[in-house]
């Protein structure tokens, strides 16, 4: 038996994880931990602010409600990625998108805990 060589032009062909579907599911797990690390990260911040007596500041607050937002748009777009498998429609789905609510929801979430920490550090340090 004679053997061939096989000859791939893009490397990433050869990735399993090189399809709209995988990468629909690689977005559905990251924006359920972004989910819960936001929740997490909402609790922590309200009980830290509260547990030091600083002054609950208008920063503070700015910096929960986006924290929040996150975590609400991450359980948005969670479902919105449910309900493109559920209806079969991934070929429709463009991994563009996807790309963009990860980035928007990885921002929104860093600019929160940044606005947070900010904020703390000044209401404790002016107590």
């Amino acid at each position: 038996m004679k053997e061939r060589e096989i000859t791939v032009e893009n490397l990433s062909d050869l990735s399993p994880l090189n399809s709209r579907e995988q990468a629909l599911l690689a977005t559905y797990d990251f924006l359920k931990h972004m989910s819960t690390l936001a929740i997490v990260a909402v609790g922590g911040m309200l009980g830290l602010a509260q547990g030091v007596g600083a002054k609950i500041s208008a920063e503070i607050i700015a910096s929960v409600a986006i924290v929040g937002l996150c975590g609400f748009l991450s359980l948005v777009f969670m479902a919105g990625v449910a309900g493109t498998q559920i209806l079969q429609r991934v070929h429709k789905s463009s991994n563009v998108f996807a790309f963009g609510i990860v980035m928007t929801v990885v921002m929104m979430f860093s600019v929160g805990l940044g606005v947070f920490i900010a904020g703390f550090l000044h209401a404790a340090t002016h107590r």
